[in-house]
């Protein structure tokens, strides 16, 4: 009988018994305090707090002053989040020709339409459904007296098989800078389409916002190689997301830039740019790291003299329902915990929060409960006890084995 495998084998569930009793334990814990006003807030995830949770703050959850789980949500800002606006355009007046044709004169105002374009733009005519279509024609005019054509050429189709009672039409209009437009709809007699609203579709480009982490230490090296390497070391690994550094000299350089994370064994490359006046920030991707080595390519210049180098993380926070004079705090620190699914993120787009954020307490040490310690100390007594008994059969089984044997041997 082959008896170490199986010894290995017994040996091998009780470290992983003992190993999954250890998982859901949070190493660090973040008061949030009292709360002063019922409703949903916003929770910053400090620098502090970043270091201590997950890079994807899966491990993050929110107690109450009883011990129970908060839901949450996660909200994590973007560098830059680009969005479409229909930005609605004023009706001015709406009138019958003395060719019955209907006409509509829109006021494009200067405070909240850029009156210039130079690229052309989508123009979005909401309509309320109907089985028919009219030709029409659009112009421009600056004085509501000269008007210039614009598009001469356009059917207008309140035809929709979507669901609801109204349809859009976006129309490609070339540049123009005129403060007026007629949308001229020839219904030869017809009673008109009913034009609900009418406006100009825009990319708005929404920039993240971003929390600066404390100073790390800064350590430049100018190498005979013509290339400058500038050590950065931070106290505890951040989720880095852009660094800004201020050059003191020369006036004029334009250099190109690698950065490195050297947290661990080796080296990576992780971001790349170029510095010049004027470009004096590195976008990196917000992992986590602890030292970062800046690689400047200085050709036959001058090493570039830097007076400061700072460094972000983009804004996150939690966004909960808390009641007024409750207490809260933050679990965070279990590298083995997954991202909890609450039903609130369901209704992230019609949640309004409180005015007021709130930003947590640095993170302290969480000891583990005396609660938990007792069922760890049964739970490793236990197998303990069943660990020695199952030795015990083993030794029973070998030697009643060895004892069979001897006596066929002897028979024999």
């Amino acid at each position: 009988m082959n008896k170490i495998p199986v010894l290995c084998n017994i040996l091998l569930l009780y470290f992983i018994v003992i190993a999954n009793a250890a998982v859901g334990q949070f190493a660090y814990k973040a008061d949030i305090g009292e709360v002063k006003q019922s409703g949903f807030h916003k929770i910053m995830i400090t620098p502090a707090l970043a270091a201590r949770s997950n890079t994807d703050f899966s491990d993050i959850r929110i107690t109450d002053d009883s011990g129970r789980f908060v839901q949450y949500i996660l909200h994590r800002d973007q560098p830059v989040f680009d969005r479409k606006e229909l930005r609605i355009i004023p009706l001015v007046s709406i009138q019958k020709t003395y060719q019955g044709n209907t006409q509509l004169i829109l006021e494009i105002s200067q405070d909240t339409i850029p009156i210039t374009r130079q690229e052309s733009y989508s123009f979005v005519i909401v309509m309320r459904k109907a089985d028919a279509y009219r030709n029409a024609s659009i112009s421009g005019s600056r004085d509501m007296k000269d008007w210039y054509a614009i598009n001469d050429k356009i059917i207008l189709d309140a035809r929709s098989d979507k669901p609801g009672d109204e349809c859009a039409q976006v129309l490609l209009l070339p540049p123009g800078s005129y403060h007026y437009l007629r949308i001229e709809m020839r219904d030869k007699g017809l009673v008109p389409l009913k034009i609900l609203r009418s406006g100009l579709l825009l990319n708005n480009s929404i920039y993240g916002t971003y929390t600066i982490l404390p100073a790390p230490r800064i350590v430049q090296k100018d190498s005979s190689n013509h290339k400058s390497y500038i050590a950065i070391h931070f106290d505890e690994a951040y989720p880095v997301s852009k660094i800004h550094f201020a050059v003191g000299a020369p006036a004029l350089y334009k250099r190109d830039i690698r950065v490195y994370d050297t947290s661990g064994i080796g080296s990576r490359r992780i971001a790349e740019g170029v510095a010049a006046p004027g470009m004096d920030s590195l976008m990196l991707s917000g992992e986590k790291v602890k030292n970062i080595v800046m690689v400047v390519n200085n050709n036959d210049d001058q090493p570039l003299r830097l007076d400061s180098i700072r460094a972000y993380q983009l804004q996150h926070f939690v966004i909960a329902g808390l009641q007024q004079g409750r207490h809260y705090s933050i679990l965070t620190g279990n590298n083995g915990a997954a991202a909890p699914v609450y039903d609130l993120g369901f209704f992230k787009d019609s949640i309004h929060t409180v005015a007021e954020e709130i930003i947590p307490q640095d993170p302290k040490p969480y000891p583990i409960r005396p609660a938990d310690r007792s069922v760890r100390r049964n739970i490793a007594s236990s197998l303990w006890i069943w660990l020695s008994i199952s030795i015990v059969l083993l030794s029973l089984i070998w030697l009643s084995f060895r004892l069979i044997k001897d006596i066929s041997n002897k028979q024999q």
